[in-house]
């Protein structure tokens, strides 16, 4: 309690000597302002209006009640001495000079253009680490789901994969020397024997693969094709048009080991919630937040 009362003197003092100090405010132009105070339990973080304006290192704009949980994560952490590694920031950095080919100079250039200086930058990414280490601590290393649970889950909800077509689809335009009929019936040929239609240039497009569900009405003659067939040909505008089945793989069920990641992501997601919840608000009752 006592530090907490001699910080709000400290703030409260700046602001009245500077109100004191500044005579003409006619050209007084504000730098920063504290918007918010985070007291810890043994520590205080200030949240600048200048943190709550400018992106985080992460991407994206973060809302000034994001920023507040930050700090109180990073109160904890340094409640709990977690060691802050200055050379892990330094190896992330060169990471992604070496993966970027960035020179020192253009690094800055990344840091300043979205409003930090090389330190601050640092120290974003130090505070940044600490905080996933702490999260890490309290949240993610509670998260293990026990074998047991998947293999019931996977039970109650077996995942169905649907049949996949691969195939290869050809269009021949229509010839200008041969009649319509006529060059129906070379293809029909073509289709049965692989035979016949060598005037026609007939040329296969690349194959591709297609859901059983999204083949369309007038193409289910698909789902009764066998590898290797050629589909009888169909009038289309300009020409005509065949396919040839390369490959099928049958609707299936996932097998348990194939489930396994997915269905622990899906079980962790609401231990995860109720965890960080639970974080939260120890956060919030072993810490006091005063907004300016």
């Amino acid at each position: 309690m006592k530090m907490r009362i001699t910080v709000l003197f400290l703030i409260v003092s700046s602001l009245i000597i500077a109100q004191e100090d500044v005579v003409d405010t006619t050209n007084l132009v504000l730098l920063d302002q504290i918007e918010v105070v985070v007291f810890g339990q043994e520590d205080v973080e200030i949240i600048t209006k200048s943190d709550i304006d400018r992106p985080s290192l992460g991407g994206g704009f973060r809302s000034k009640d994001e920023i507040v949980f930050e700090k109180e994560i990073y109160l904890d952490a340094k409640k709990h001495k977690v060691p802050q590694d200055d050379e892990a920031v330094d190896a992330y950095l060169a990471q992604i000079q070496r993966e970027h080919n960035l020179s020192e100079k253009e690094l800055e250039t990344i840091f300043t253009s979205a409003g930090y200086t090389v330190e601050e930058g640092r120290e974003q990414l130090q505070i940044m680490q600490t905080v996933n280490t702490m999260l890490d601590v309290k949240i993610r290393s509670n998260l293990i789901i026990p074998r047991k649970d998947v293999e019931k889950y996977y039970e109650e909800h077996p995942t169905v994969i649907e049949a996949t077509y691969t195939l290869e689809r050809m269009f021949v335009p229509q010839s200008k020397r041969m009649a319509a009929d006529e060059q129906y019936n070379v293809l029909v040929k073509f289709a049965r024997t692989g035979k016949g239609g060598a005037n026609l240039n007939l040329e296969w497009g690349e194959p591709f693969i297609i859901n059983h569900s999204d083949i369309a009405e007038s193409k289910q003659f698909i789902y009764t094709m066998k590898v290797g067939k050629i589909s009888s040909p169909e009038r289309v505008q300009g020409g005509f048009e065949l396919f040839r089945l390369v490959a099928k793989t049958a609707e299936h069920v996932k097998t348990l080991e194939e489930s396994y990641r997915d269905i622990v992501d899906v079980l962790r997601r609401p231990k995860y919630e109720e965890l960080m919840e639970n974080y939260r608000q120890f956060l919030l009752d072993h810490s006091s937040v005063i907004y300016f």
